[in-house]
C-alpha cells in the first residue's frame, strides 16, 4: 500500500475540542497500564497513559463525534460508502521515551489518528510504503486527522524530548456502497431497480 492511501482531514472544531477532550483525559483514572491477560500481544506500545485496554473506553468520543460531521462525511464521500460503524476508539498519551511500534489494525476497514496534541511535528505518525520499501511521514498539523486503510503498517515514533503528545485512534467499518455514486457508471449493477 502506498503513501497515496493515507490522507489528512483538518478538523475545524479542533480549537473547541482540544481543551475539552484533554480535560477528560487528564482526569482519566488509569484502568490498566498493560494489556489484559490473554489479549493480543502484537502491538509494541510503550505508553503509560492510555484507555486502549480499558473495558469501557472513550468517554470523550460522543463529544468528538458530535463535532466531526465534516470528517465522517469526507470519509463516506472518499470511499463511496453510504454509512459506517465505529469499531473501537482509544487515546494514547506519550511522554519522553514512549512510542508505539510498527503495527496495523485488525477487524476494521479504515483507521484514523486524530492529532489532538502534538507540540513537535517530528513525532507525527510514520507509515511503511510496501510498494517502494520505504517509510514516510505525512505533513500534518495539530488538529489534523490521518485517515488510512487499517492494514497499512504504521507507528508512533519514540519521543526523544520532554513533550507530551496525545492522539485519538478510531477504527471504523464501512457498510454499504453509495449506489448514487455507482449507478452513473454501472446502472446494471443495481439489480433491484
Amino acid at each position: 500500500m502506498s503513501m497515496d492511501s493515507v490522507w489528512v482531514h483538518s478538523l475545524e472544531s479542533h480549537s473547541y475540542l482540544k481543551p475539552k477532550i484533554l480535560d477528560i483525559i487528564d482526569n482519566y483514572e488509569q484502568v490498566r497500564e498493560k494489556r489484559p491477560e490473554g489479549a493480543d500481544a502484537t502491538t509494541g506500545v510503550v505508553c503509560k497513559k492510555t484507555d486502549f485496554f480499558d473495558p469501557d473506553p472513550a468517554r470523550y468520543f460522543p463529544l468528538f463525534f458530535e463535532n466531526s460531521h465534516s470528517l465522517f462525511d469526507a470519509i463516506c464521500h472518499k470511499y463511496w460508502a453510504s454509512s459506517f460503524d465505529v469499531d473501537y476508539v482509544w487515546f494514547h498519551q506519550y511522554h519522553f521515551n514512549e512510542y508505539d511500534g510498527w503495527h496495523m489494525h485488525s477487524k476494521s476497514n479504515i483507521s484514523m489518528a486524530y492529532l489532538l496534541e502534538i507540540p513537535d511535528l517530528e513525532y507525527g505518525t510514520e507509515f511503511i510504503d510496501i510498494e517502494k520499501n520505504t517509510t514516510f511521514q505525512p505533513k500534518v498539523s495539530e488538529g489534523d486527522v490521518l485517515i488510512f486503510p487499517s492494514h497499512i503498517i504504521h507507528r508512533a515514533p519514540l519521543i526523544r524530548s520532554n513533550i507530551r503528545k496525545t492522539t485519538i485512534g478510531i477504527n471504523i467499518n464501512l457498510n454499504y456502497p453509495n449506489m448514487d455514486k455507482i449507478n452513473p457508471i454501472d446502472p446494471i449493477f443495481n439489480y433491484e431497480s
